[in-house]
């Protein structure tokens, strides 16, 4: 198959089947002739194809045919010696073989002068394809050295492959046992006497019938399905709840959390909830995905989740570049720190200081220390793109503990504590989906996630 060009003689299967089977006889036949103790030659047969016909034809698409090209001919007849000739002489649909058509193949094509990979479902025909062999000889020692090389070769059957439209294609091709001599006993004077041996070929190929229906590339995949239980007419005259302030008009789903406005730090599982409550209907499967702020252009959370009007979204480190301020907690005699609290801080997102509504604490953590009510310095270590350090001011965070475990985190009203530099995070709107009815959907929008 070539790109940007269309030849008459591509997408033939025989064809492609024969040449492959030229390229076999014309490499791996060859026999030793000796012409002295030191000088040994291995002279390798020529194969062609049977010249009737159009014989430009084949001249022009066989015997100069890529790696399986002979000795270049002259044109017209040249009679060389040895010599071999196949004849294709037919194929037969072999039913017994015929598999399953429920099965996919993968090939190329080409598509706007580039290659690409499709499947589809494929049904292949088992086809048998005769060819007869005639190998002419000079003498009787070098039919009969040629019939060894066939033997030794070809005693078992031999597996080549061949492109068809985009497919890599195996044949299998296979000798009979007996290998007949036939030759010319009568002797003249004005006619060579060559020795014939005829043997033939059967060769094992499928032809590839691709159903363009089912045509997908390879990287296609099916996210999920799920099913209604009313028919289509019927289910466009059930009633829908009321729409609140959360979601947009016409969907069928009320989601519950995160809230409209909601400010979300990333790393943490998030608790998303709906409510379904249509009557006469079942939806066993949703879609959970979100999009940016106002936009259309949806990312996959998860697809096919089990309807139980609940999800945890544990949303990844990496959905912003933001890069949290460490916490070094300043221990002292008096207090040491045996579990290390979780907190997530997200700074005003505008002005980008931090102050004590700046801190959500996720574990309170444990602390080992003389009174059960007291407090803990703790100081920032920040971040900026280019790796540059910062620290908080002395003094100017504490942590307040409760019967040892955290309790809040206060930052001096007096002393301004900002984030190097702008906060980054994304505004997106978190849709809630029916997988089998795009059209039943709610969403949850004006989502921060920092």
């Amino acid at each position: 198959m070539s790109l940007y060009h269309k030849y008459n003689n591509e997408n033939i299967l025989i064809r492609a089947v024969l040449a492959g089977l030229l390229d076999i006889l014309n490499n791996q036949i060859k026999y030793e002739q000796a012409w002295a103790d030191d000088d040994i030659e291995t002279v390798q047969v020529p194969w062609f194809y049977n010249q009737s016909g159009d014989e430009r034809f084949n001249q022009d698409f066989y015997t100069h045919y890529a790696e399986c090209m002979p000795p270049r001919p002259v044109d017209g007849n040249f009679d060389m010696i040895p010599r071999g000739v196949i004849t294709y002489t037919g194929s037969s649909i072999v039913a017994q073989r015929i598999t399953s058509r429920y099965v996919q193949g993968r090939y190329v094509k080409e598509v706007d002068g580039q290659l690409e990979s499709y499947v589809s479902y494929l049904y292949s025909i088992p086809l048998s394809v005769r060819i007869d062999c005639e190998l002419w000889c000079d003498r009787q020692i070098t039919a009969l050295k040629i019939e060894q090389a066939i033997r030794e070769v070809f005693y078992k059957n031999v597996t080549y492959y061949v492109y068809y439209r985009g497919l890599r294609i195996g044949n299998t091709v296979g000798f009979p046992e007996d290998i007949t001599l036939e030759k010319n006993i009568q002797y003249s004077f004005e006619a060579n006497n060559p020795i014939k041996v005829n043997f033939q070929l059967e060769i094992e190929t499928y032809q590839p019938v691709f159903d363009p229906t089912t045509e997908m590339k390879p990287t296609s995949r099916i996210k999920g399905f799920s099913y209604n239980l009313y028919p289509v007419p019927e289910k466009n005259n059930i009633n829908t709840i009321t729409p609140t302030d959360n979601m947009y008009l016409g969907s069928q789903f009320q989601i519950v959390t995160p809230r409209k406005g909601a400010i979300i730090p990333k790393g943490t599982p998030v608790w998303i909830e709906w409510v379904f409550n249509d009557r006469g209907k079942i939806i066993n499967k949703v879609n959970l995905q979100w999009a940016y702020y106002g936009e259309n252009d949806f990312h996959d959370i998860e697809l096919a989740v089990p309807n139980h009007e609940y999800y945890i979204w544990n949303i990844p480190n990496t959905f912003t570049n933001y890069k949290e301020p460490n916490i070094i907690w300043e221990e002292t005699n008096d207090i040491k720190v045996t579990k290390i609290p979780i907190v997530k801080i997200i700074p005003d997102l505008n002005t980008r200081q931090i102050s004590s509504q700046s801190f959500e604490i996720i574990d309170e953590g444990y602390f080992s220390s003389i009174d059960s009510d007291t407090s803990i310095n703790l100081q920032l270590e920040m971040r900026d793109r280019h790796n540059q350090i910062s620290y908080s001011p002395d003094g100017a965070i504490w942590g307040n503990i409760q019967y040892h475990t955290l309790t809040s985190i206060t930052v001096d009203p007096n002393i301004s504590v900002f984030f190097p530099e702008p906060i980054d995070f994304k505004h997106i709107d978190i849709y809630i989906t029916n997988t089998n009815d795009g059209e039943t959907f709610g969403i949850s929008n004006d989502i921060k996630i920092v």
